[in-house]
């Protein structure tokens, strides 16, 4: 149409320029011509305005058209699409006003009593700066977003979309690997009979358990089960808390049978059935390694932490000297391979740090290589000054130490690093120094925690050993048979004095392993005297001490804590002292000691004569250890902040903490 009209009015002005040029040529008169002229003119004039008013009003009426479809749709927007809209106050937050949608979700029954408040519109704010965009009304979940700007935040309903992605979710599959533990220890002493008896008994215990959850299930071998299940049955299991563990435990006890708790390793989520079930060994192994009588569940994509359950025994004893002379041979065959050794312990050393790392030193030398221990003379504590000044009388062993700056300069592409009484890379006495090593030994004591080197050739992990130093003297023991690899004297003397350390002079966590050892280093001539006077406390930490423990506070009526100073600075070795003083006390079972350390982190030390698991609160406030012995960082707050965590941790577990019934 808009054409057509453009063209009528092409021609008609064609037809009087046609006009004009005629009256031009034909007539003669020049005043009848410019008369003739003008009146043309004004009235093409005239069409000219007419048609520009005409355009005027055509597209004020298109405007106005479109001005009401678009109050149309914004109306039908607000009223009909399921969006919420609420817009608030930018300097108090108040809701100021919400749409047909918003009031349905926020208003009651009644359609009187508004339920969002300002402190609602904070709330929602505050979880928008971090990152999150989820809120619950009722039974409803939503999905929002904020325009800062135009202070106005809008959601949806995700409910059916949430309830279809947890419907999926639980109906991932599991896989569960269960061991029994220390099956092989228990049965040697047993006739046919007895095994029978007892394979048939740990079976229907652990059949009965698995048919719970109707879950499927194949027995691989007398200790060795594989069950494949949903993640929802996985989760009413975690409810439970594995009860399982606790059974075992309690009915094999019943018929006399000692020893026997199980471990399992559970994982989900995985790409394909291959990844869920190799996650679930790992599991598996991870639990082993910490110690047994534990459940570790973990998400198979690789970033989620590990979930435990159990661990509410102490540790038992399932290494075998063969398993030492393997993990012997196999960290010679490390160490030839490797042009140099470097020997590194964790942040602020303790005698069994030094000790474990001085006989990995000697274990080098046996096989020929250069080997360095890695200290940093910021963060030696006490003890370790005094270990300094004794090693000045051998030159041959103060020489090995190196700082990480000159570790770093001196290490070659294929050195071995050797990771002695720690596994978490973030405890390295240089972080930076651990990330330069691509091959990395671990020789540890500690039940192992969600963190660990994804670059490890080797992980010499036994949470039943005492200390790091047994673990290293028995890999000696197994080298020094010639003339050329006998321990010296100092070396046996350090080792000896780390498993003194750990063992609190052989009263926790010692084993005939542990004396077995202690044995051999005598005979090597370690001096007791000299590891008296290395572990000696002088009269102002005994003071420090003393100042600690008048300060306790009793949690229950067999578990005491003891907050520092807040402007006060303390070493590890003096809270860990106070905490073992505190636990020689009778009537104590447990002792925690909360105080500022030297590099600003608020340290706790956990001790236990075994009838509380205090590894079980140190790993639910990030740190980790073992059952008797056990201590975590924090890296802000307060002391009094640390208190109130470790109390809210200590009441939220204190069933498992106790392993009441």
């Amino acid at each position: 149409m808009k054409q057509t009209r453009l063209k009528r009015v092409f021609l008609f002005f064609v037809f009087l320029f046609i006009l004009e040029m005629g009256l031009v040529f034909f007539l003669n008169n020049k005043i009848i011509i410019i008369a003739i002229l003008a009146v043309i003119n004004l009235y093409l004039i005239n069409r000219i305005l007419n048609l520009i008013r005409r355009l005027e009003l055509s597209n004020i009426e298109k405007i106005r058209e479109a001005t009401i479809n678009a109050e149309d749709s914004i109306d039908f927007a607000i009223k009909e699409v399921p969006v919420g809209i609420i817009t608030y106050n930018a300097e108090t937050k108040q809701p100021i006003w919400l749409n047909p949608y918003a009031e349905e979700v926020f208003y009651s029954d009644d359609q009187q009593l508004l339920q969002l408040t300002k402190e609602d519109v904070l709330n929602y704010l505050s979880l928008f700066e971090k990152g999150k965009d989820i809120f619950k009304v009722g039974n409803e979940i939503f999905r929002f977003k904020v325009n800062v700007e135009q202070q106005t935040l809008t959601f949806e309903n995700i409910t059916q979309e949430n309830t279809l992605y947890q419907e999926k979710k639980a109906m991932q599959t599991a896989i569960g690997i269960v061991s029994v533990d220390n099956y092989d220890d228990v049965t040697d002493n047993m006739d046919v009979k007895q095994v029978s008896y007892l394979n048939s008994f740990l079976t229907t215990i652990i059949s009965d358990w698995l048919e719970e959850y109707h879950v499927f299930y194949k027995r691989l071998n007398a200790e060795r089960y594989i069950f494949v299940s949903q993640l929802e049955d996985i989760e009413k299991m975690m409810d439970s808390k594995f009860q399982i563990l606790d059974e075992i435990r309690k009915r094999t006890i019943e018929q006399g049978i000692m020893g026997i708790t199980l471990s399992i390793g559970i994982s989900y989520g995985g790409e394909s059935l291959s990844i869920t079930g190799t996650a679930a060994q790992t599991s598996l192994d991870m639990a082993l390694v910490r110690g047994g009588d534990q459940v570790v569940v973990k998400e198979a994509n690789g970033n989620s932490k590990p979930i435990y359950f159990g661990g509410k025994s102490a540790s038992v004893a399932k290494r075998t000297r063969v398993r030492s002379r393997a993990m012997s041979t196999a960290i010679q065959g490390l160490i030839n391979e490797s042009p140099d050794v470097y020997i590194m312990g964790h942040r602020f050393p303790d005698m069994d740090a030094i000790g474990s790392a001085f006989g990995v030193a000697k274990l080098a030398k046996f096989y020929k290589k250069d080997a360095w221990v890695i200290l940093n003379d910021e963060e030696n504590i006490p003890d370790i000054y005094r270990v300094m000044e004794e090693l000045k009388e051998y030159p041959e062993l103060h020489q090995q130490i190196l700082t990480p700056k000159e570790a770093m300069k001196k290490m070659q592409s294929n050195s071995l690093l050797i990771m002695v009484d720690y596994h978490k890379p973030s405890l390295s006495i240089s972080k930076e120094l651990y990330d330069k090593f691509n091959r990395v030994v671990i020789i540890d004591h500690h039940r192992r925690g969600d963190e660990f080197p994804d670059k490890s050739l080797l992980s010499y992990i036994e949470s039943s050993a005492s200390s790091a130093s047994e673990l290293v003297t028995e890999l000696l023991e197994y080298q020094s048979n010639t003339d050329n690899s006998k321990l010296d004297k100092f070396d046996a003397t350090l080792l000896l004095a780390g498993i003194v350390v750990d063992t609190k002079s052989f009263s926790v966590r010692t084993t005939a392993r542990t004396f077995d050892v202690a044995s051999y280093l005598r005979t090597c001539g370690a001096d007791s005297s000299l590891v008296q006077y290395l572990l000696s406390s002088d009269l102002t930490s005994y003071l420090e001490m003393s100042q600690l423990i008048s300060k306790n506070e009793y949690v229950t009526e067999d578990t005491v804590i003891v907050v520092g100073e807040e402007d006060k600075e303390y070493d590890s070795v003096e809270a860990a002292k106070t905490a073992d003083t505190l636990l020689s006390m009778a009537g104590i079972n447990a002792a925690f000691v909360i105080t500022r350390r030297v590099d600003k982190k608020i340290g706790i030390s956990a001790r236990s004569n075994g009838a509380i698991n205090v590894q079980l609160i140190m790993e639910a406030l990030g740190g980790g250890g073992h059952f008797t012995n056990a201590a975590t960082q924090i890296s802000s707050g307060s002391i009094n902040d640390a208190k109130i965590k470790l109390l809210e941790v200590i009441h939220k577990n204190i069933d498992e903490m106790y392993d009441k019934e």
